[in-house]
Parts: structure tokens; sequence; C-alpha cells
């Protein structure tokens, strides 16, 4: 690294940098006015894409606190470059990192007091500097910037502005992550200097590579989009990275550790004893929820029975197991063998780091591997466990409501009954037409009264036929004097045509006076008038045969109902049930059924069955024939669900098929 200015500068560019930057760390500014101020003034002398404040302090995380542009274009490596800077700036002297190959990274650290924990430790991330601005201005601009940082404007308590790009805040979470994966006290490789040589012990950029290499591997396996190629690769990167004979990963699911993958080996036996044997040294560990090494560390007492078994089985020296979570749930475990030696406490937090760091994304990797059954029996056993979780009461409350009501609705038994419509009929039903052509001449009843036996209800005009009665009986009398007369003569040809005219005027005189006594329309039976409003036609002619009146029996009247197509199945005769009148709808009367008709009726766009029912008890003497209701048969029992849904479940049916 060179800290001499290059050969061709710009001198007024150089001291007007040199003279901005100065100038800016000499004036009293608070710490939200200086460092927007500041990360501007880097980012326009060097012309870069972006300028990063980090901070930190002993014992404290790296953060970052601001940024310049406020929202820069984001690119996928500044979180790598920013991890793999940011360990330069732990220690040391203020000093100016760069890389000229990759115009990159150029991490400047103010000088720190590394006794003192409240002294802050600040970083400037410089990303994508222009060239020729670099080469030009960039060790005088940063020689400045080293000379002017105050160190009361460390920031203490200013967060991230909210509008940072996501860009700086992953860089944040890494770099934050990372602080807070290492241990407060000295890593398992940072000896106290009484106990390691300082020639031996690990440097601050070495720790800062090991870091980089765990989140490259993460990197790496992430790549994968097959659980078991993505289980093989981490076998085979582990063995390889820890010189191990052999790594063994075993995933659990429903409590049960089943041996997955192991290095270097494609198939295994998975109900051999040697491999029942490493499900035994897994489940060790699971059950103690730590990581186990044999043989034990001086000075503890772990049961590692299993792991002895093992190997006292195969012949192996040391053995560490290491499960891995997500959350609160162990989700695999990793084994690893050696014959040389046991992993250093160093390596032993490198193996928790990567188990960390790849533990969600192998979980998904397994999830998605399933085939479509299996995940989603597994997606419906996590939703009963986040419903069985204390949370949201009254959604669940409800949900167990509405699902006691749709059970009790499909089970309960309830009364189901078929709907008919009803109308009362005379058993003996008079149809009363024309005795003979004529005119009508008076009308007595009107639709709806009774009627006594005898009484006359319709009169036909007879005017006409007394006048033809009095002219048939003339031509009698006239063709029996013709008949004396030719007798007397001995005329017995005109005797005998005589003769036949005479008869033929009596029958014709008979057959008006049978008419005359039949004018008068009366009824033979006592009755009600159900059909012939005919005061309205007084005078009008009618013909022989034509309806007048239709006069009903009320004593021997009877029910007639007509039964959807769709229920004829659900009723039989003897099916009991009530109906009650359009009139009188709060008046029930038992009925039964007596007949159903074999034929269906189809009238209006409608079929429906013909059947007729007897009234348990007498008709009451408002009845009528004609007046129509409802009724409701009883079939029997069915649930509530099933009668509410059967008309919707019908129609679907016809209309679908099925």
């Amino acid at each position: 690294m060179s800290t001499q200015a290059p050969q061709h500068q710009d001198p007024p560019l150089a001291q007007a940098a040199s003279a901005r930057l100065s100038a800016l760390a000499h004036r009293t500014l608070a710490a939200e006015q200086f460092w927007p101020q500041y990360l501007q003034c880097v980012g326009e002398v060097l012309s870069a894409r972006r300028v990063l404040l980090l901070v930190s302090s002993v014992g404290r995380p790296w953060q970052a606190r601001a940024q310049w542009p406020l929202r820069g274009a984001d690119q996928s490596g500044d979180a790598d470059w920013t991890l793999a800077l940011v360990e330069h700036a732990r220690h040391g002297q203020p000093r100016v990192l760069r890389d000229e190959a990759q115009q990159q990274a150029l991490v400047m650290t103010p000088s720190a007091d590394a006794s003192d924990a409240a002294t802050q430790v600040l970083a400037v991330v410089v990303l994508d500097v222009d060239r020729q601005r670099w080469d030009e201005t960039g060790l005088l601009a940063w020689a400045a910037l080293a000379e002017g940082i105050p160190a009361q404007w460390a920031l203490h308590q200013q967060s991230l502005p909210q509008h940072s790009s996501p860009t700086v805040r992953a860089a944040h979470d890494v770099v934050s992550s990372i602080d807070d994966a290492r241990p407060e006290s000295p890593l398992p490789g940072d000896a106290p200097a009484t106990d390691t040589p300082p020639q031996l012990r690990p440097s601050a950029q070495d720790r800062a590579q090991t870091l980089h290499e765990v989140m490259r591997l993460a990197i790496r396996l992430q790549e994968e989009k097959r659980f078991m190629a993505m289980a093989m690769a981490l076998c085979n990167e582990l063995a390889l990275r820890f010189d191990c004979e052999r790594v063994s990963l075993g995933w659990v699911e429903h409590h049960d550790l089943k041996l997955t993958a192991v290095s270097h080996v494609e198939h295994f036996d998975a109900k051999s004893q040697a491999t029942r044997a490493l499900e035994a040294v897994m489940e060790e560990a699971i059950d103690q929820e730590s990581v186990l090494v044999y043989p034990p560390e001086p000075g503890t007492d772990p049961v590692l029975r299993a792991h002895q078994a093992y190997c006292d089985k195969v012949g192996a020296t040391h053995l560490t197991t290491v499960p891995m979570t997500q959350g609160e749930k162990v989700t695999s475990v990793l084994c690893l063998e050696r014959q040389a030696c046991a992993l250093t406490p160093a390596q032993l937090w490198e193996l928790q780091l990567i188990g960390d760091a790849i533990a969600c994304w192998q979980s998904t990797l397994h999830d998605q591997d399933r085939w479509l059954g299996a995940r989603w029996w597994s997606s419906v056993q996590t939703q009963a466990a986040q419903i069985l979780k204390p949370r949201h009461t009254g959604f669940k409350l409800a949900a167990l409501g509405a699902t006691l009501l749709l059970a009790v609705l499909a089970w309960l038994p309830w009364p189901y009954r078929v709907d008919a419509s009803l109308a009362i009929r005379s058993l003996d039903l008079l149809y009363m037409p024309a005795p003979f052509d004529g005119y009508l001449r008076k009308v007595n009843v009107l639709v709806g009264d009774q009627v006594a036996e005898g009484a006359v209800m319709v009169e036909l005009d007879t005017r006409d036929l007394a006048l033809e009665a009095s002219m048939a009986e003339s031509d009698w009398i006239r063709h029996s004097r013709d008949a004396e007369k030719s007798l007397a003569a001995h005329q017995l040809a005109e005797m005998q045509i005589a003769a036949a005219r005479a008869q033929q005027s009596a029958a014709r005189l008979e057959m008006i006076r049978y008419q005359l006594d039949h004018a008068q329309v009366r009824a033979p039976y006592a009755g009600v008038v159900i059909e012939g409003d005919l005061k309205k036609n007084l005078g009008a002619p009618v013909r022989k045969g034509d309806l007048l009146l239709k006069l009903a029996q009320t004593s021997n009247a009877y029910l007639e109902l007509e039964i959807d197509q769709a229920y004829i199945h659900d009723v039989k005769v003897g099916s009991r049930g009530e109906f009650a009148l359009v009139g009188r709808p709060q008046e029930r009367f038992r009925i039964t059924l007596s007949r159903i008709d074999p034929a269906a009726v189809n009238r209006d766009g409608r079929t429906y069955y013909v059947a007729r029912a007897d009234v348990d008890g007498s008709f009451q003497p408002h009845w009528r024939p004609g007046m129509g209701g409802n009724a409701k048969i009883d079939v029997g029992t069915r649930s509530p669900l099933w009668i509410m849904t059967q008309r919707t479940v019908r129609f679907l049916r016809e209309f679908f098929w099925i």
C-alpha cells in the first residue's frame, strides 16, 4: 500500500479539496449537520458512487450511521465489500486502504484508545471510486480526512436514517451479525497474552478472513437447489475444511433422527449397525442440547456413552457432534470424525457459525424437496401448532364456535317435512248444462252460494217454446180431422197420410212441452255453486250442452295435494302431516295421505304428482270446495345442514351431472 502522492497532481484541485475538507473539519457543527456534509465532500472529491459511515467502540458492534447519497443505486457486492474491509478499522493508527484493481473499499480509521470503552472507532467506506480522481487527489484527500475528524462527532445515539437504501441496511445487518456472533470474551483462538505467544495469536485480519470464508461457504451452499445435493456438499466441504476422515449429517423430523448424508459416500446402508450407532451419537447430542466433544475436555463431565460405543465400534479417535437449530428447534446434527486431534475452540466456534448460517436455508430446501402430500401435511401441522399457541384468542373462539355450530347442524336430528300445495275438492261434483237452445232469462245463484235440493238456480226464456207448442197443437188437430174425413170417404191412402202427420205433430208437441218443463234448472241435491257466474250474461243465447253451473256436494269433500316430483320418493301412503288454508294460516289441521296417483301431471312448466288426503276429524263449516292452502308432510328426520343445502346440492348435481 502506497502512502505517497502520485507524481501528476492538479495542485489547484488538490489544494481545493484539502482546503474544503480542512475547513469542514474545523467548523463547529452538530453531528447531524457535520456528517452529511462530510460524506458529500468525500464523495464529490473522489467521484464515488457511495460513501458509508460506520461507527463502533470497544465491545460494541459496527453500526451504519449515515450514507451519501441518501438514495444511492444498490449493487449486490456492496455488503460483501463492507464485510471484507470493516475489520481493518478495528485497531491501529489512521490509515488509508485501497484496491486500485477494483476501485473499491478505501477504509479510513481515526485513532481510538482501545482502553476507553466510550471512545468511538470510525470507518468511512467509499465504493466505486473514479480512477482518475483517485490517482490525482485521492491520497491528499484522505490525508486531510485522517487529520480532521473531531472525536466528539462519533454519533453515539444517532440511528440509521429511515430512507437509507436496502444495501446500506444489509451491510449494517451483516456487520452487526458478525460482531454479535463474536463472543464478548476472547475467542477460543484469542488466548490471553500470558498463555499464547504473540506470534501465535490470530490477528484481526485472520478473524475477518475466517468470517468472510464462512459467509462465502454459506452463499455457495445456498446456491444448491436440492436438499440432498446441499447436504452432500456441506459434508464434503466440512471434511475438507477441518481435515476430517468423515462428516455425517442427521436430519430430525417428528422427533425422529435419521442419517441423511455422509461425506464422500453416495450410498450407505441405513439399517447397518454402524449407521444405528452413529444415529445414537447424534441423538445423544440432541438430548443434551449442546455441542459434544469426545474425548471430553478436562473438568467437564458430559454423558458420552453413545460416543464411546461408536468410537469403540468403528475405531474413531475424536468425535465432535454439533446440533444445528432453527429458532428453538433442533433440525439437524453434524458429526465430525478425526483421527489426528480434536477440533480447536476456534474451529468449534467457526463450525457453529456455519451451522447458524445455513440452518434456515437447509430447512427450506428439505421442505421443498418433499412430495406435495408431505408438504401439505407439514403445512397443516405447522398451522395447527400456530393455532394451539396462546394468541388470537378471539379468532380461535369464533372458529371453535363456528366448528361446534357446524357439527351440531351436521349431526342433530331435525324433523323434515315436504311442502305441497293443497286444494279442497268435492267427491260429488255435478256439471249442469243448458237443456236446450235458448236465452238466459233469470239467474238466481252466485258462485259460492249454498242451494237446497230442488231450488231453481237458472231459468231460460220460454216464450218461443209456448208459440211453438200452440202451433204444434193446431197442426195435430188439423191432421186428425183430415184423417177422419178420409176414413169417411173410404180414401185409405189419404187417411194413412193424415194420421202419420197427426202423430208427427203430437210428437213435436210433446218435445216442446218437455222443454217447457225443464226451462228451470233445479238443484238435484243440496250443495254449493263452485263455478258459473251467469248474472252478467242475462239474455245471452246458450246452446244445448253448454256448461251453466258446477254444483259440489259439501258432505263428501276431500283434500287434493300436488307433490313435486323431486320429493315424491320421500312420501308414501299413510304419511301424516298438517295443512293450513290461505285465508286462515293460523289454523292447522292434521291429515293422512290416502292415495297417490301413479301418473305425473305436467302443467305450467312444473311436474307434480296428485295425492289425496283425509282430514283427521270432520270438515269445518266454513270450508268450501276450491279453497287452497299449503301442506307439510312428515317424512322422517334429517340434519339441519342437509335440510338447508339439499336444494343447492341437487341443483349442482343436475347442472354438473355428478
